[in-house]
């Protein structure tokens, strides 16, 4: 008591400052705290507000493999037509198939994706994909089941690039998925051998480079750092031809760069599949072997002037003596070719065509097999991408199941693939697709829940015939798909392999036996197809394009385009009504029979989820020309003309057949003004 007293008795201090004192100054610790707040977080609020703000503002497209649609009054996700954009350079963009992924799933339906690129889509053609067939053989060993495939498939995509699609698919209800991937990872996006985006010098910034591509604000970089270098109209994706000067040694170092981002994208696409709760199947990829000479082969480096005469010497004398039919000969010489230097890849492949045609299908499988590995220009998945696959599979956890597809083919081409199960080096037939179904059949019926296993013990593939006449596979399909191909092979790199003619001679002999197929055989193979699966939008779009084929043939033939294919044309698009090629192909087809403003309609809805759809406006332009409308025709062809060089071109194109129409109609002031535009669109795409 005595001691508060003498406290309280103390005189309080004063809490204003003393005048001139200086203020206690922070502690270091606060003092850092302040400057790493000043130096990033106000930094990510600024651009935080930008990025709001150009989304409020409508600029730049969504990042994410699916984006929502309504599709019959239902919620759902349909495909992002701007997803690749982070991974090509403007212009060239690839694009999936469409489809709607309802966002309640019904009862009873077992959902799979598939991913993968053009091999895993079905290129040529997506209705007779190994996806396709997998369906097929399910929906007939199992048919009180709905089996719901998406494939999420895209052309010239590698692993980078399906990595973000496991995860934007991953929370939406899948009950299995299905990896098959590896023929892109050289010459897809950040490939070593690409013409796309180039490679960079780790994983992490190429994946911190496609996160800032993916913002608005990354967008709106790229878009004034494009318009810096002039604004051109973008490239037109011109297939593998772009690539030809991309040539990779089987001993280049960029190669062990993309063997080890394959294995961590691979192993991080499994985890994220495996993450979502469903099992995952994953499968080596089949190529083409035989009868299909590499692309580009290379010789050993620091190879000798006199011995690379040596070796061309020896190597002309094989080709001679293989010509003649001395297959043991031509061996010989070319023995004495390999001791100079074995690391050639034509000379492999040649040495491997004689061993299989002296029956040595064992040797020659081994030398085919290296002769795909050492081809400098690669589009096929190597043996060290194969073995990539088998390696993360098997480390991947209980969920993952390895199937070996690659072996599934090479066994049913007796080691070593050809024609009959591969189109050109890497997309399967639809016998090949059949085959691929059949090898993966037995681990998807695994993944099945008990129940449904239960109903047919010993599910067995549905056998060809079977698949060929749910799938409606007939002859227009193949003479259609063969014309698809033909046009393929007539350019670079097909025209430069040493075997090119047979290829072609091959295909060609697949579109003349399917040309001869009659139609009233045709028709009734897709009805009766349709009949059993009326809600397939694929078997609707191919029987439309076989209706669409013979109206557009008998017009030309002086009778009447009944336009019977717009009805199914419809129907595809109440299925799928994000589908391009189902909008444009209405809207031809409407303008052909006298209903332009309908075919008008078509490409503004096309449109509206696809504004930068070159072939929307060019058809826009058609319909608007055929409706009397020329101003606004004009118009829409100059928009088309803005977008890509493929556009430009058609854009130029259908300019002149305009001049051309009005001068024969006498309308000599248009068809000048007609002819001024397309010299302005001409040296647009000079410029």
């Amino acid at each position: 008591m005595a001691r508060r007293r003498k406290l309280e008795g103390r005189p309080r201090p004063d809490p204003r400052p003393v005048p001139g004192a200086r203020p206690a100054a922070p502690s270091r610790a606060r003092l850092w705290a302040f400057r790493l707040f000043t130096a990033v977080a106000v930094p990510a609020l600024l651009l935080g507000l930008l990025e709001g703000g150009l989304r409020v503002a409508g600029f730049g497209h969504p990042a994410g493999f699916t984006v929502p649609c309504r599709v019959a009054g239902q919620e759902a996700r349909c495909e992002n037509p701007d997803f690749t954009a982070p991974f090509f350079p403007p212009g060239l963009g690839r694009n999936p198939t469409s489809f709607v992924i309802p966002r309640a799933k019904p009862p009873g339906t077992f959902r799979i994706f598939i991913l993968g690129e053009s091999a895993a889509q079905g290129d040529p053609e997506p209705a007779f994909g190994f996806g396709r067939f997998l369906q097929a053989m399910l929906e007939a060993a199992f048919p009180a089941e709905r089996f719901e495939v998406v494939n999420t498939g895209i052309p010239a995509i590698s692993s980078h690039v399906i990595l973000p699609i496991a995860r934007d698919v991953a929370p939406l209800g899948a009950d299995l998925f299905v990896v098959y991937a590896g023929n892109n990872e050289v010459v897809g996006p950040f490939g070593a051998g690409t013409v796309l985006r180039p490679g960079l010098p780790s994983l992490a910034l190429v994946r911190a480079a496609v996160a800032i591509r993916s913002t608005r604000v990354g967008q709106l970089l790229d878009r004034a750092l494009r318009l810096g270098r002039g604004s051109r109209p973008p490239r037109e994706w011109g297939g593998m031809e772009m690539f030809l000067g991309q040539r990779e040694a089987a001993d280049a170092p960029g190669l062990q760069r993309v063997y080890a981002d394959f294995r961590a994208n691979l192993r991080d696409i499994l985890r994220v599949a495996a993450g979502s709760g469903a099992p995952v199947i994953v499968s080596t990829v089949g190529t083409r072997l035989r009868d299909f000479a590499p692309f580009a082969s290379l010789h050993r480096a620091g190879l000798p002037a006199a011995a690379l005469r040596e070796w061309e010497a020896a190597f002309d004398r094989g080709a001679a003596l293989e010509a003649a039919g001395r297959c043991p000969e031509a061996l010989a010489a070319w023995d004495a070719a390999a001791r100079i230097d074995p690391d050639h890849a034509e000379l492999a492949y040649r040495r491997a065509r004689c061993l299989w045609r002296s029956g040595d299908e064992a040797g020659a499988a081994v030398l085919f097999r290296r002769a795909r590995d050492l081809d400098a220009l690669r589009f096929r998945a190597d043996g060290r991408i194969e073995a990539v696959i088998r390696e993360v599979a098997a480390a991947a956890g209980p969920r993952v199941r390895l199937v070996d597809g690659e072996a599934a083919l090479d066994g049913a081409g007796g080691g070593a693939p050809g024609a009959r199960l591969f189109y050109e080096h890497v997309h399967p037939t639809p016998e090949g697709n059949r085959l691929l179904a059949a090898a993966l059949f037995p681990a998807v019926v695994a993944a099945l829940p008990p129940a449904v296993r239960a109903a047919n013990p010993g599910a067995a593939p549905a056998p060809a015939e079977a698949c060929a006449a749910r799938l409606a596979l007939t002859g227009f399909d193949r003479y259609r798909v063969a014309r698809e191909v033909l046009a393929r092979l007539a350019r670079p790199p097909f025209t430069l392999q040493s075997d090119h003619a047979e290829q072609v001679a091959q295909v060609t002999a697949e579109r003349d036996q399917g040309a001869r197929e009659e139609f009233g055989r045709t028709e009734e193979a897709y009805r009766a197809a349709i009949a059993r699966s009326p809600d397939d939008p694929w078997l609707r779009f191919d029987h439309a394009q076989l209706l669409d084929t013979r109206d557009v043939w008998l017009a030309r033939r002086g009778g009447t385009d009944a336009g019977s294919a717009i009805p199914e044309y419809r129907r595809v698009l109440a299925l799928l009504p994000r589908f391009p090629l189902a909008h444009l192909r209405l809207a031809e087809a409407l303008a052909r029979t006298g209903r332009p403003d309908e075919a008008v309609a078509q490409c503004r809805a096309l449109l509206a989820f696809r504004p930068r759809d070159g072939q929307a406006y060019l058809t826009m332009a058609n319909a608007l020309a055929v409706a009397g409308r020329l101003g606004e025709a004009v118009e829409a062809n100059r928009r088309a003309a803005a977008l890509d060089a493929g556009s430009a071109e058609e854009a130029v194109r259908w300019t002149n057949a305009a001049a051309r129409r009005l001068r024969e109609a006498g309308q000599a002031a248009a068809a000048r003004a007609m002819e001024q535009e397309a010299e302005r669109l001409e040296d647009g795409l000079r410029r």
